[in-house]
């Protein structure tokens, strides 16, 4: 444990040196869930690409290869990581959500940012999930819900919804990892009507947006991360 919790730690302080197209743990760890859960494997170099904000035009967040690889080594063993822990000890597994040091709250939003990325890699493959009964298409919901309520700025009316989010989110992630190892293959989306979002929102800053102290850095890299 203190061994797995040291290659935590460099993974973490790797992250946060990077500029801030990178994800932080936290994201990084549900981006991973979500790379996990999806209906269809994700090839390493495009989900790696998402994760690090690269891609043609941009310049690279790193500053050789040698440093890519040494990041690139250190994220692939946190995704086997939590692989193997889905796989051989689920009862263990537990989504990387931090406490607020000033009230005690779970903060999962950073979490499910990350898992919202990932889904945005094959969106209309991870919605044919709601096309399979029970269990599996309420945990597509349940993500899907949090993904949204993550986007409230104001979360009265919706006070129950936060507050269970941690634990539906575990749950659906479990649930959903098992039918991807286990299940029949997630069918073809057949185009579901659109909804009103009862979760939209305006004027809310978002944790990848400029933080308004005027720092110059990303919301969840400034005051987003306290």
């Amino acid at each position: 444990m203190p061994e797995q919790i040291g290659r935590h730690d460099k993974l973490e302080q790797a992250l946060l040196a990077l500029d801030d197209r990178a994800m932080v743990l936290e994201e990084l760890d549900g981006f991973i869930a979500g790379l996990l859960v999806l209906p269809e494997p994700i090839p390493p170099g495009e989900w790696f690409a998402s994760a690090f904000g690269l891609g043609k035009g941009h310049r690279s967040v790193f500053i050789s290869i040698d440093h890519t690889n040494e990041v690139l080594g250190l994220v692939m063993d946190y995704h086997r990581e939590i692989a193997l822990t889905l796989a051989r000890h689920p009862e263990q597994y537990q989504p990387r959500f931090p406490i607020d040091a000033f009230n005690g709250d779970v903060v999962w939003e950073l979490w499910i940012d990350g898992f919202a990325a990932a889904v945005d890699l094959r969106h209309e493959r991870f919605k044919a999930y709601r096309q399979i009964d029970g269990d599996v298409a309420d945990a597509a919901v349940s993500l899907m819900v949090a993904i949204e309520l993550a986007l409230d700025d104001d979360r009265v009316e919706n006070a129950k919804l936060d507050r269970d989010a941690p634990a539906d989110i575990r749950e659906a992630v479990l649930t959903l990892y098992q039918y991807r190892q286990s299940g029949p293959p997630v069918p073809t989306f057949t185009n579901f009507a659109r909804q009103p979002n009862p979760f939209a929102s305006f004027g809310k800053v978002g944790r990848n947006d400029p933080c308004p102290c005027g720092s110059g850095q990303k919301y969840k890299r400034c005051c987003g991360a306290n």
